[in-house]
Order: C-alpha cells, then structure tokens, then sequence
C-alpha cells in the first residue's frame, strides 16, 4: 500500500510540472515574460554551456532571467513553439524537453531553432533549475543578409 501511495505522489508531482511546462511555452509564445517569471524559483539558474560568452553561460535569480528575457522577447513580433516535446525523466522533479522555436523577428528576418534541455524542479512545482545542452546554430531566412 504505501508502494502505491509514493508512485500516486510521483505522479501528481509529474502532472504538475507537465501542467508548469506547458504554461512556459504558451507564456513564451504571447511574449508575456513577466507573468512567465512566476513559474521561477526566485534562486532559479538557468546554464547553456554552448554560450559563446562566458558571462552569459549562467544566469540566477529571477531577477537576471527576467532582465534577459526581456531583451530576448523584444527581438521578436511573434514566436511559436510547434511540436514541444516534454518528457519526464525518473525523479518526478526532472524533465527532458525538446522544443522548435519559429518567430518572426523584429527587424523582419525568421528566426527558427531546434533545443534541448533539462528542467529541474523544486517543491513548491517553481523550475529550480534549466540546463539547455543542445543550442545549434539559429537558422535565419536565407533572403537576409
């Protein structure tokens, strides 16, 4: 019985974060970056190793996230996340998620990109932590120079 219970509880954890993933790229999609920032842990890290500068290989804080995405967001008229892959890993806490980014840029180029990453989370169903380990080269419209 008591079995049964943690895989329940595993699951519900599961659920949640599966729920606060969905919630991220939809957030993403409308640009709304500071209601995004909610579903942050306030001592969240965010690390992309492939990063050519070594200042923006780590951001912490809430406060660091939202300042750079803001600036990120502003790049972009509208972005799409088509065909998101979410897939829980074995701790209820961790999740490998594959995404296609498709966005129209602001100074009127294409933007589209293929990532993955890991999504940590912590108790309370905040993401603690997000390491994207796969980041190739953005893939502009051809026409632009």
């Amino acid at each position: 019985m008591m079995q049964n219970s943690v895989a329940d509880a595993d699951e519900e954890i599961r659920a949640r974060n599966n729920g606060v993933l969905t919630d991220y790229f939809r957030m993403l999609e409308a640009l709304d970056i500071d209601t995004w920032i909610e579903l942050w842990a306030f001592d969240c890290e965010v690390s992309a190793p492939y990063a050519a500068e070594p200042s923006a290989r780590t951001l912490r804080g809430r406060e660091a996230l939202h300042r750079h995405y803001m600036a990120e967001a502003a790049k972009y008229v509208r972005l799409r996340y088509p065909a998101t892959e979410i897939h829980p890993l074995l701790e209820p806490g961790r999740f490998l998620v594959r995404w296609f980014p498709h966005g129209e840029l602001a100074d009127g180029g294409t933007y589209r990109n293929e990532n993955v990453g890991i999504f940590e989370f912590d108790a309370a169903g905040r993401i603690r932590r997000f390491v994207e380990y796969f980041n190739p080269v953005p893939l502009r419209d051809p026409s632009r120079t």
